[in-house]
C-alpha cells in the first residue's frame, strides 16, 4: 500500500510543477482522506495551497507554455476548462496581469459579465497601462448593456495605445449602439486607418451607412470588406440586407446564398433569404428557409413569426425585437415611403374626425401610442394641451425629436408603459400600430382601469370582415369590427365612431383600414 500511495505522491508532484494544480490538489486529499497523518502528503498540500511549486517558486510570471495552453483552449471554445485552470494559476501568480485578462475574456465568453469585468480590473491595477484589459473591459460592458462606460474604457484603450484600432472599431460598436452614428462613422474611419485591410471595420462601415439610408455607400463599404476578405459571411449577409432594402432582390438572394455557402449555419442568412423568396412569391423555399433558421436557432423570434404568417398559424403579438429591428432599419425613410409613397394618411383622417367633435378645438392631454417619427405627432400638436409620445424604435424616436412637437418622448413597449406609468390623458391614439400587437386585450384593459379621467381611444387597423384577429401573409395582422365589438363590451368601452378608410396603398390598389373612437368612464 505505501508504495501505491509513493506513487500516487510523485505522480501529485509531478503535475505541480506541469502547473496542473486542481488535479494535483485532488491527489493529494486523497492521500490524505485514506492517512491523515501522511507527512509527505500534508507537505506537499501545504506547499500547494501556498503557491509554491520547485518550478515558480522564483518567479512571478506563468511560463510561456503555460500562457499557450490557455490560448489554445480559448481558441478551441473551452472557457470552463480555461477557468479551472487559470484559477490556481492565479493563486500561484497574484500579480501577472494575463492570467486576469485571460480570466476576464473566458467569463466574458460564457456571458458572466460581472466577474469578467472583476478580472479585467485586478489586470488593470496590476497593470495600469494595460490596452488590451481596457478594450476587453469595453467589450463586456458593452455587452452587459453599459454603454457610456464601455465607451469609456475603449477610450482609456486608445489614450494608452493611439493606433489601436480594434478599440476604436470597438468603440464604433458601442457609439452605433447608442443610435450616435456620426461618432460611430468617426470611429470606424479611424479603425481604418490604423488598419487599412480591416475588413470588420469596413462591414460596419457600411451597416451605420445602411442605417443613415446611405444605401449605395453602404454597398461600396461591404465591397471593400468583401474585398479584403472574400470569405466574410456577415458582409455578404449585410450586403444581401441592403439590396433587398433597394428592392434588388435577385443580387440579395445571390448575397445570401454566398454567406451559406460560406457559413450553413448562419441563421439570420436563412432567415433573410426566407424574407426574399417571400417577396418573390416562392412561398414553399420561404417557408423551407425559415424553417432552417429555426433549427439552427430555435429562439429566432423573428423568423418564428413570419413562418406562422406563412403557415396562418394566428400568433398573439408580433416579437418585440421584431418590430424595433423592422421600424430602426425603416426609420430614414419611413416619412417618405408611408407618406409619399404609399399614401398614408390616417393620422390627417384621424384628427380631422376628432377635431369635429370639439367646437373649441381643444384636446387636452394626448398619448401617442406608437408615435413613430412623428406623424401624427404634427397634426395633433396645435391641439393638443399636452402631447406624449412612445414608440419601441429609437430610430423613430430620433426622427420624431427632430420635429419638435411631443411635450415627452419615451422609448419602451407599450402594453409595458401603460402597466407602469401614470396616466392622466384625455385621448389615447394609435395610427397603424395595432397592426403589430395583434391581441389588443392588455392594451383595452390597461387604459381603462388605470387612466385617472374619462377617456377616448382612437385607433386605427387593418380591416378584415372576419369574427376575430388574425396575423396575415406580410407579418401584420388585421382585426375586425366583431372583434372590437367584443373588447368593447368586456372592457367597459363606448363605440362612438367608426368607418373604413383607405389606409394606404399596397400593390395595385388600397389596403383598407378601421378607424375606431371608443369612449370609456375611469375604473371605479
Amino acid at each position: 500500500m505505501s508504495l501505491s500511495v509513493d506513487k500516487v505522491l510523485r505522480k501529485a508532484q509531478s503535475l505541480m510543477k506541469a502547473g496542473e494544480l486542481i488535479e494535483a490538489e485532488e491527489l493529494y486529499k486523497q492521500v490524505i482522506f485514506k492517512f491523515p497523518k501522511n507527512k509527505k502528503a500534508i507537505q506537499g498540500y501545504q506547499k500547494l495551497k501556498a503557491g509554491i511549486t520547485s518550478k515558480v517558486s522564483s518567479k512571478s510570471e506563468p511560463t510561456h507554455e503555460q500562457i499557450q495552453e490557455l490560448i489554445d483552449l480559448y481558441n478551441y471554445g473551452q472557457f470552463e476548462k480555461i477557468l479551472k485552470k487559470v484559477k490556481p494559476l492565479i493563486v500561484v501568480f497574484p500579480k501577472a496581469a494575463v492570467l486576469h485578462n485571460v480570466q476576464g475574456v473566458s467569463n466574458a465568453a460564457l456571458q458572466i459579465f460581472d466577474a469578467a469585468i472583476e478580472s479585467y480590473k485586478k489586470a488593470i491595477i496590476i497593470k495600469p497601462d494595460y490596452d488590451e484589459a481596457y478594450n476587453n473591459m469595453g467589450n463586456a460592458l458593452k455587452d452587459n448593456a453599459q454603454l457610456d462606460a464601455a465607451i469609456n474604457s475603449y477610450k482609456k484603450a486608445i489614450k494608452i495605445n493611439p493606433d489601436y484600432a480594434d478599440a476604436y472599431r470597438n468603440m464604433g460598436t458601442a457609439l452605433q449602439d447608442k443610435g450616435e452614428l456620426d461618432a460611430a462613422i468617426d470611429s470606424y474611419k479611424q479603425a481604418i486607418k490604423n488598419k487599412p485591410d480591416y475588413a470588420d471595420a469596413y462591414s460596419n462601415m457600411g451597416t451605420v451607412l445602411m442605417e443613415q439610408g446611405h444605401q449605395d455607400a453602404a454597398i461600396e463599404f461591404y465591397n471593400k470588406a468583401l474585398i479584403i476578405n472574400p470569405g466574410f459571411a456577415d458582409a455578404h449577409y449585410n450586403m444581401g440586407i441592403v439590396l433587398q432594402d433597394k428592392g434588388e432582390l435577385d443580387a440579395a438572394l445571390n448575397s445570401y446564398n454566398q454567406a451559406l455557402k460560406i457559413q450553413p449555419d448562419h441563421a439570420e442568412a436563412h432567415n433573410g433569404l426566407g424574407i426574399v423568396l417571400k417577396d418573390k412569391g416562392e412561398l414553399n423555399a420561404a417557408i423551407a428557409s425559415f424553417k432552417q433558421a429555426i433549427t439552427i436557432k430555435p429562439n429566432y423570434n423573428e423568423a418564428i413569426h413570419v413562418l406562422a404568417s406563412l403557415t396562418g398559424e394566428t400568433t398573439n403579438s408580433a416579437p418585440r425585437e421584431y418590430v424595433e429591428k423592422l421600424f430602426d432599419a425603416y426609420a430614414s425613410k419611413f416619412e417618405n415611403a408611408l407618406v409619399e409613397k404609399l399614401e398614408y394618411q390616417a393620422p390627417k383622417i384621424i384628427t380631422e374626425m376628432i377635431i369635429k367633435r370639439h367646437p373649441n378645438k381643444a384636446l387636452g392631454s394626448v398619448l401617442d401610442l406608437g408615435c413613430g417619427t412623428g406623424i401624427a405627432g404634427l397634426e395633433l400638436k396645435q391641439f393638443s394641451q399636452n402631447l406624449e409620445g412612445i414608440d419601441l424604435s429609437n430610430s423613430m424616436l430620433e426622427q420624431a425629436r427632430t420635429k419638435d412637437v411631443y411635450d415627452k418622448l419615451i422609448h419602451g413597449d407599450i402594453v409595458e408603459h401603460l402597466t407602469e406609468a401614470e396616466l392622466d390623458f384625455d385621448y389615447f391614439i394609435s395610427t397603424d400600430v395595432f397592426i403589430y400587437v395583434g391581441e389588443l386585450s392588455d392594451v383595452f384593459r390597461l387604459i381603462k382601469s388605470r387612466n385617472n379621467r374619462q377617456g377616448k381611444l382612437v385607433f386605427s387597423t387593418e380591416h378584415t370582415e372576419g369574427k376575430d384577429f388574425y396575423l396575415e401573409k406580410s407579418g401584420r395582422y388585421s382585426h375586425s369590427k366583431n372583434y372590437i365589438d367584443c373588447l368593447c363590451i368586456k372592457y367597459g368601452y363606448q363605440l362612438a365612431h367608426f368607418e373604413k378608410i383607405k389606409l394606404r396603398k399596397e400593390k395595385s390598389g388600397f389596403l383598407i383600414g378601421g378607424l375606431y373612437l371608443l369612449e370609456f368612464d375611469p375604473a371605479e
